[in-house]
């Protein structure tokens, strides 16, 4: 683990320390320089809670028309930007829909995309992420130790978003495959022969989802992709988005989803449904396995009313998707610094939700602070997300159901690893002992 930094000099955000623990940088940058202008690379991280949400609210010079920050901000050759484009010409062009558009254009995506993200589907969900827990679970149970990333946190979100899109459990590590095929380019230094292969892969991505779009044409089903396909808006009154009760206003393009903008869909949908619902899985358990209390708390909680509390904490204190890309159009100010038009800004979620100021006493585990909800792993506004409803459902149901398998857990390694991005940043393992059932 880092130390606390005395100074931001030479701070790199793709430093393996720096990923292990940025919690320490954050307050640093909040307290000395919260827009920050990273040396060497050239983009602003926003640090601080009031000045993320400045941003967050003023799409017109925020904007989320980004196009691929993993090339932008990694360290690949710009040789290879041909041979990714050759790549890349054989699939789908890469289409701006939710996380990469702003309005009038994400409107019309966000209704659409609502339209088959009801809560009528989510709860839908519930009884299958039940069954996939306790299967999950009784596989390690008696065994008295477990991998908690690879034998539960992954494969749980994996399998969900499988049977929510109508496609064979089989697929499942294919899936997985195609999740890190996106997350190993956002934020993280990698080969240009691993950004290759993730090009090669986001084409296989997209030939497969093609594919089962038009079989779902030829026979609909009653899976996530038939109410893509079958999603339509009225544009002469305000929509309601279900998932976070905000009003939208009215459309004048009601066209249904291409193919093209399925697919982006799908591709984003993917990567925050299992990239990010495994990150919030596994940092909750490292949390509660650190709190005796807490962790005898949520065993016993069979209603999942404390539960909930504890999952919205982890949350807040492990992002899941540590910051947002935002590309900003005109000359600015933010926070007292000057930022060119043209500048990507990255808004620091992660550290606006340590924030002294929002919440004291911030970097400690507290479930049912004050105010925990407005914590801002999943977005804020326009852009909140639109899985959020699920990966809660999957994170309420598994860790009560775990900590009363795993009675008395504790952890094994002397210390963690995370994977290679500052963005996306994840558990890669969490080896946990326990007396077997």
């Amino acid at each position: 683990m880092s130390t606390d930094p005395e100074t931001l000099a030479g701070f790199d955000p793709f430093a393996a320390e720096v990923i292990a623990d940025p919690a320490p940088w954050y307050a640093l940058m909040r307290k000395e320089a919260p827009v920050f202008r990273v040396p060497g690379h050239g983009f602003y991280l926003v640090t601080r809670y009031e000045d993320v949400m400045t941003a967050v609210r003023n799409t017109d010079t925020f904007s989320n028309r980004f196009t691929s920050p993993g090339l932008a901000l990694g360290r690949g050759s710009p040789a290879i930007q041909t041979e990714l484009n050759e790549i890349l010409a054989g699939g789908y062009p890469r289409t701006p829909t939710l996380l990469t558009n702003d309005p009038p254009a994400h409107t019309r995506f966000r209704r659409l995309v609502a339209r088959a993200f009801t809560p009528r589907r989510v709860a839908s969900w519930q009884p299958e992420i039940d069954r996939l827990s306790d299967e999950l679970i009784e596989a390690f149970a008696g065994r008295g130790s477990v991998e908690l990333v690879s034998e539960f946190a992954m494969p749980l979100p994996i399998g969900v978003i499988a049977d929510a899109l109508g496609v064979p459990r089989g697929m499942q590590p294919t899936f997985r495959r195609w999740t890190d095929d996106s997350t190993d380019l956002i934020g993280a230094d990698v080969t240009d022969e691993r950004r290759l292969a993730a090009a090669r892969g986001l084409v296989e991505f997209q030939t497969y989802f093609a594919a089962e779009l038009d079989d779902r044409r030829r026979s609909p089903r009653d899976d996530f992709l038939t109410d893509l396909l079958q999603a339509t808006v009225d544009g002469e009154e305000d929509g309601l988005d279900d998932t976070r009760g905000l009003h939208l206003p009215p459309l004048s393009d009601t066209r249904p989803l291409d193919t093209a903008e399925m697919l982006s869909i799908l591709h984003q949908l993917l990567v925050a449904g299992n990239e990010t619902t495994t990150t919030l899985l596994a940092e909750s358990m490292r949390l509660l396995v650190a709190e005796p209390a807490e962790y005898a708390r949520v065993a016993a909680d069979r209603d999942g009313s404390y539960t909930a509390g504890v999952v919205e904490e982890a949350l807040r204190l492990c992002a899941p998707a540590q910051g947002m890309f935002r590309v900003v159009t005109r000359d600015t100010v933010l926070g007292g610094v000057e930022i060119p038009a043209g500048a990507t800004a990255i808004l620091m979620y992660a550290s606006a939700n340590r924030d002294e100021a929002q919440w004291p006493d911030a970097d400690s585990f507290c479930p049912y602070r004050d105010g925990v909800r407005h914590h801002l792993s999943f977005g804020s506004g326009i852009h909140f997300c639109v899985g959020a409803a699920l990966s809660r459902a999957e994170a309420q149901a598994a860790l009560p159901r775990l900590c009363r398998a795993m009675p008395d857990a504790r952890l094994t390694a002397d210390r963690l690893n995370y994977k290679p991005s500052f963005v996306l940043r994840g558990l890669r393992s969490l080896p946990l002992r326990f007396s077997s059932r």
